[in-house]
């Protein structure tokens, strides 16, 4: 069976192919052999057209991966902006085949299918921002992995393919080992339907690899072992048409740290544990006649030392018992000792408490993803909009260069430079480029720190910095036409409220769109009947109308219309807060006080007696109790209901001191959160309230104590103290200030801890 393997290997005289799984160590080891066996004089790489552009760079004596192509282009359909990562490892054996090529002075290119006509298909959608490589358990026979694994013992495929291809593999040389995964990957194919892509994608590298057998050369082909047979049957095929392409496509090599390679980073082709595979081809490199095993003391020996940093008492005993496990465990097994074996011994030898899994668990995650940094070639084009974020930060004297940093105090309302600084560093945080750190200032985008007049940043200019803002380049090629393409996306986007955009264009300075986002705005309140999205959203539009000003926001005069239209809106809607999910309480109550801070801004845009009524339809309606509480006191601080009702309202929820403490305590968590200084002057219903606490037995305050934490948490010291006087009388009333409040998990102890001790005292008869 290998030898006929062997023989599909090589299909036609002069070509050899090399199945691979990307980011293989072994892979790449047996690559390196078969380069050397075979001495091809072309190299042909399965990798999008377009990276041959890249070939110099790819190929260049000082780049060191890890390292990716980034690929982005606007699609013709739905004008869908694209974007794919090809990554590279030091591990991979298409980088392998790249450096090898260089050294040995071998031709070397990409033959798979363009991105651009890859992009232009419809039925291509899902490159916006995705990997192209699916994963082993995603390939089209799925079913046939899962048959693979069950029978196997393994805990998955990651694991059953270590055992089989990797650690647990001893193949006699380079052919055998390329054999079986040709193999493996006829296996996949048969009985298959071939999905479109696919099928075009093969019949574009067959053609690729026909041309370049009719020039004489002799050609090794590297490609995932799925498409070999594809593009074996295929070799005396015509050439497929052209496809017509999406637009220019834009390509470049960008640093990839070795975590982003983690198959829990959602990268497609991703291998666990990068960081580990990183010291076994290390360990290759070296000569290490057992690379699978060779990291295994070294990183027993780092890990315990992060654990005891992280609070786990771990020996270097346990580390040493750790790896003497890790080889008894592969031979009960009857396997070479690999990754799944070091990570159980580990585990094993190591975590003695179950509390410290979590952090044992992530304490190992990051150790074993962790790996050198890439290194980039000099002198390589930078991305126009990683050219023009360069300019910005001269123009503004910020940080541009790697490693730089600086503290930047911004005066964004009387200064208009400082205020195009802070739009050019908003811009940078909308794009989510890694670069700005605001430590304190108004942040009107999350509506904190409003009453602030500066904004002060920490601003570092990192390698992620370089590499984030050319993933961005599919938005633009500067930074103002990158934040507005964005933008417009998120704005065609069907979920979210638009009236938060309004706040990215303001903090931005982007009031080339304003009337775009506003349109956005007006469409999305003909369409919204969510009561607390309209409130959130009439809130947001709000802040943005008080601002614009400060912000230097011009073009926003359709903002009042607006305002007083979701206004209205939202009061129409107020009643039917109780269909809304209840544990959105806390922000239907957030909600509703900020429209009640707006009635008290006597803001133009508001209608009191509309807000009004809704408050008392709400408050009679079958809402979280937390909001019937806030409707109760927006009633009662604007005299809607005379003290008489209040009293009435206040005395009905007290009613259900014994029935529903939790109630009770929701309720006067909404109430206090906008009637506090009301209720502390009103004796009379501080003494109802201190009657209910005394009345309560110790199920129902322990039942209502998580509310009644929040209820009081919003009344300053002061205020805490004066209640506490009132509630325990003046000689009973303790010193909250200083005096240890006991968190609920002490509660709850030592609440367990009390029935434990009255059940072992009623075993020997001295209990009740």
């Amino acid at each position: 069976m290998n030898s006929e393997a062997q023989a599909r290997l090589s299909p036609r005289p002069g070509l050899m192919f090399a199945p691979v799984r990307h980011h293989s160590p072994r892979c790449a080891h047996h690559l390196r052999e078969l380069v050397a066996a075979f001495a091809p004089q072309r190299i042909l790489i399965e990798g999008p057209d377009e990276l041959n552009r890249l070939m110099p760079l790819l190929q260049h004596k000082q780049a060191k991966a890890p390292l990716a192509a980034y690929l982005h282009a606007v699609a013709r359909v739905d004008a869908l902006r694209c974007r794919a990562y090809v990554p590279l490892t030091p591990f991979s054996p298409e980088w392998v085949a790249l450096r090898e090529a260089a050294r040995l002075r071998i031709g070397a290119s990409f033959i798979d299918l363009p991105f651009a006509t890859r992009v232009a298909d419809a039925d291509n959608s899902a490159y916006f921002a995705r990997a192209p490589e699916p994963t082993l358990a995603d390939e089209p026979r799925a079913d046939v992995i899962a048959a693979l694994v069950a029978p196997s013992g393994c805990q998955d495929v990651d694991a059953w393919w270590e055992r089989h291809f990797e650690s647990g593999l001893d193949a006699p040389d380079a052919r055998a080992y390329f054999a079986s995964l040709l193999v493996f990957g006829e296996l996949l194919r048969e009985g298959a339907a071939m999905d479109a892509d696919n099928a075009a994608r093969e019949a574009h590298m067959a053609a690729r690899i026909s041309e370049a057998l009719a020039l004489g050369e002799r050609c090794l082909v590297v490609c995932g072992a799925y498409h070999v047979a594809g593009i074996s049957a295929l070799l005396d095929a015509p050439a497929p048409p052209v496809t017509a392409a999406a637009h220019e496509v834009g390509v470049h090599l960008i640093a990839y740290p070795m975590e982003r390679f983690e198959r829990s980073q959602r990268y497609g082709a991703g291998m666990p544990a990068p960081g580990y595979y990183q010291r076994v081809w290390h360990a290759w490199q070296a000569g290490d006649l057992t690379p699978y095993q060779q990291p295994f003391a070294a990183l027993a020996i780092e890990l315990a030392q992060a654990l005891r940093e992280n609070g786990i008492p771990v020996s270097l005993p346990d580390a040493m018992e750790a790896v003497s496990m890790a080889h008894r465990l592969a031979a009960l097994r009857g396997c070479y000792p690999g990754l799944a074996e070091l990570r159980e011994s580990l585990r094993s030898t190591m975590l003695k408490d179950d509390s410290d899994a979590a952090n044992f668990a992530a304490t190992l995650a990051s150790l074993l993803a962790r790996g050198p940094d890439g290194v980039l070639p000099p002198g390589m084009p930078v991305a126009p909009l990683l050219a023009d974020a360069i300019a910005a930060c001269l123009r503004h004297r910020m940080p541009s260069r790697f490693g730089e940093s600086k503290k930047k105090d911004l005066d964004i309302y009387r200064s208009e430079r400082h205020r195009a600084a802070s739009q050019c560093l908003h811009q940078l945080r909308f794009l989510g480029v890694p670069y700005g750190e605001r430590l304190a200032g108004p942040d009107f985008v999350n509506a904190t720190n409003l009453g602030r007049v500066r904004e002060i940043w920490s601003l570092r200019w990192i390698t992620e910095t370089a590499t984030s803002l050319t993933e961005n380049s599919r938005y633009g090629a500067s930074l103002v036409d990158a934040a507005v393409n964005k933008l417009l996306e998120q704005l065609a986007q069907p979920s979210g409220s638009p009236a938060d955009l309004v706040l990215h264009v303001l903090a931005m300075g982007l009031d080339k769109v304003a009337d775009q986002v506003l349109d956005g705005v007006e469409r999305w309140l003909g369409d919204s009947y969510d009561a607390l999205a309209l409130a959130q959203g009439t809130a947001r539009l709000a802040l943005a109308f008080e601002a614009r000003l400060a912000l230097g926001g011009v073009g926003m005069a359709r903002l009042l219309p607006l305002l007083e239209r979701a206004f209205g809106q939202a009061c129409i809607r107020l009643p039917w807060l109780g269909m809304t999910d209840a544990a959105r309480s806390q922000a239907m109550l957030a909600a509703l006080d900020d429209l009640h801070g707006m009635i008290r801004r006597q803001a133009q845009w508001t209608d009191p007696a509309l807000f009004y009524d809704a408050c008392a339809s709400l408050h009679a309606s079958e809402v979280a109790a937390r909001v019937r509480g806030g409707a109760a006191a927006i009633l009662t601080v604007s005299g809607t209901w005379s003290a008489s009702q209040a009293s009435a309202a206040l005395a009905a929820t007290f009613a259900l001191a014994h029935t529903a403490p939790q109630a009770i305590a929701d309720y006067m968590q909404g109430f206090l959160r906008i009637a506090r200084n009301w209720m502390l002057a009103s004796p009379q219903h501080l003494d109802q309230l201190s009657a209910v606490l005394a009345a309560w037995s110790e199920d129902d305050f322990l039942t209502a104590l998580p509310s009644m934490r929040l209820a009081f948490s919003q009344l300053s010291r002061r205020e805490t103290d004066e209640l506490a006087r009132v509630l325990a009388g003046p000689s009973q009333a303790p010193d909250l200030a200083g005096e240890r409040v006991p968190d609920m998990d002490t509660l709850r102890h030592s609440h367990v801890c009390r029935e434990q001790v009255a059940a072992i005292m009623q075993r020997w008869g001295v209990g009740p």
